[in-house]
């Protein structure tokens, strides 16, 4: 069990309501089909999406990935040798042999580098922010509050999605009054405006007798844990005498 403040977030009960089906949204349904996939897992699926991360702090150089919630795709199943993802209806498997891959338990989110052509993998969402860089770390999560989202996932093994609009923010989690089922988990929530990326949809709230609202997590702050990891990975190396940096 997770918390959001103090309340418990169920990570993989939904909303009772449910959500509408995504081909009623015709204006982003080809790029979502194609950039959300299912994860397929032991037991049950996920959901998880790509796009495309800045790997310097001037955003200058960006690499694709596959993102999702580290209570879907776990430390025990990215230790395995490969992972099964649906994309657009057509099952395929992703090597997870020699790839950056990043997973923290806390904030619960599991990212993992994506190659192109060898995933035919070509269709990516685009960060949300004014920035040209695509994220601008300077500016307060708080600008997102009332914001209205759409929450993309898999509902019963078919693309779906649900608005809402954002209604807490705590650190580097948020709020939101949108309607979700199990395998939900792991989608993303993007921008109703633009349909660029916000955050990952983590699970319900459970608020007592008023009514079970969403919690995510913002994409920026997942951005900066790698970051860090990646800063952290360049000193050491600087440390030990190597002439030339690599990036994990």
């Amino acid at each position: 069990m997770a918390k959001f403040g103090e309340y418990d977030i169920n990570l993989e009960k939904a909303d009772e309501k449910g959500m509408m089906d995504v081909d009623l949204m015709l204006k982003y349904l080809p790029k979502a089909k194609k950039a959300i996939c299912e994860i397929v897992l032991p037991k049950g699926f996920g959901s998880g999406f790509f796009c495309k991360i800045p790997y310097t702090e001037d955003g200058n150089h960006l690499i694709p990935v596959l993102i999702t919630c580290n209570h879907v795709l776990t430390n025990d199943l990215i230790n395995k040798s490969h992972i099964e993802i649906i994309v657009d209806n057509q099952p395929q498997i992703i090597s997870l042999s020699q790839r950056k891959i990043w997973a923290d338990e806390t904030i619960d989110f599991t990212c993992i580098e994506i190659k192109e052509n060898q995933d035919n993998i070509h269709t990516f969402f685009k960060l949300d922010d004014n920035d040209d860089n695509g994220i601008n770390f300077n500016s307060s999560n708080d600008c997102y509050k009332n914001q209205k989202v759409l929450i993309y996932g898999i509902n019963n093994k078919k693309l779906a999605y649900d608005p809402g609009v954002i209604k807490k923010i705590k650190e580097y989690s948020f709020a939101y009054n949108a309607n979700t089922y199990p395998g939900c988990s792991g989608g993303c929530i993007v921008n109703y405006d633009n349909n660029c990326i916000i955050g990952i949809h983590r699970g319900e709230i459970k608020t007592g007798n008023s009514k079970a609202i969403n919690a995510g997590i913002f994409i920026k702050d997942v951005i900066r844990y790698i970051l860090k990891k990646v800063k952290i990975y360049i000193i050491k190396i600087s440390i030990i005498g190597c002439n030339s940096l690599i990036f994990l």
